[in-house]
């Protein structure tokens, strides 16, 4: 049982995660790569997706991210490609990432309520597996590493994916900005695969959908980027007063 469990959640990230990016290149790259190139560069993705999950999604972004830029006259021209009508400029982000730090108080509040009436209900409650991983973890390089996925990668990788293409491009246009908002978010928080969680995960969710709307996909993943910065810095400080056995 713990098997298939792990295998559905592989599946799952790298779906969720996997498919926009290489949907968004098979367009952007459909005229300049052959059939054959095509299958073979397919192959070598989805392989390195299953065994990375985030690493191979985060390398096609960016390239499709440069592809975009090579293609524009100016700086201007890619923002406008990425952003569409909404810009985002220095000024942006400073106010963006404090609305998120002031936000993670409440949402870190109503969570700590929440799992006080799953443990009064008898639910037995784990911590987040990488969060687990970065806290047990004695070896410096491999943190800093994690470090760098939770703080750089995934915030990437999941605006792309959920907030860009899916909320953006796919549910809003058909079902409406709150609708497409909720689905997105309930996913978000199916990806992210822990009860305790839940509602940290479809909040930040709901906000990162909000911010998107006004301020693009780089709005989105500054909310998400100062998100997980906060908590690893946290962790840092607990860390370093919790005493080693």
């Amino acid at each position: 049982m713990a098997v298939i469990k792990e295998m559905m959640k592989l599946a799952l990230i790298v779906i969720v995660i996997g498919l926009p990016p290489y949907l968004v290149a098979l367009k952007a790259f459909q005229e300049e790569l052959s059939f054959k190139i095509k299958i073979l560069l397919s192959i070598i993705y989805w392989a390195g997706t299953f065994y990375t999950q985030q690493a191979l999604p985060f390398i096609l972004i960016i390239i499709i991210l440069i592809k975009k830029y090579k293609n524009q006259k100016s700086s201007e021209e890619f923002l406008g490609e990425i952003q569409g009508e909404k810009k985002f400029s220095f000024k942006d982000f400073i106010i963006v990432a404090g609305a998120t730090i002031l936000i993670r108080f409440p949402i870190g509040i109503f969570n700590i309520i929440y799992i006080f009436i799953l443990d009064l209900l008898g639910v037995k409650i784990q911590g987040q597996e990488v969060i687990n991983i970065f806290v047990n973890s004695q070896n410096k390089l491999f943190s800093i590493l994690l470090m760098l996925l939770v703080v750089v990668v995934a915030p990437l990788n999941e605006e792309f994916s959920m907030r860009h293409w899916l909320f953006g491009k796919i549910l809003s246009p058909k079902i409406g900005i709150i609708l497409g908002a909720i689905i997105s978010s309930s996913l978000f928080t199916l990806l992210h695969y822990n009860v305790a969680g839940i509602p940290t995960f479809f909040i930040l969710g709901l906000f990162a959908c909000y911010i998107y709307q006004k301020k693009g996909l780089w709005g989105a993943v500054t909310v998400h980027f100062i998100f997980n910065l906060s908590s690893i810095i946290f962790l840092f400080i607990a860390k370093s007063l919790i005493p080693l056995a």
